[in-house]
């Protein structure tokens, strides 16, 4: 499974905003599941993406909290992969 590094210590609001409304917009085609990466998956990834956009939404970006927009990136990239939201 490649994992194409989507971390930097800095996200412009546009590419946030375009995110969440991709998000929004294939919310009904998520999964109940996902395998994320070799070492990550998800039982309830509605859940898990919704958790993440709450919680980017309600945080000031920092270096320390990109991760989650890192991981939200990976989460399209691999429903992507499945044929979700091309």
């Amino acid at each position: 499974m490649e994992r194409k590094d989507f971390y930097k210590t800095e996200y412009k609001e546009e590419e946030m905003q375009e995110l969440f409304d991709w998000f929004e917009k294939h919310k009904e085609q998520l999964p109940k599941t996902l395998q994320i990466d070799d070492a990550t998956s998800t039982s309830d990834l509605p859940r898990t993406v919704n958790s993440f956009i709450r919680l980017l939404k309600g945080l000031k970006l920092t270096p320390s909290n990109a991760g989650y927009v890192a991981h939200l990136m990976l989460i399209r990239q691999r429903l992507r992969e499945e044929g979700i939201g091309e």
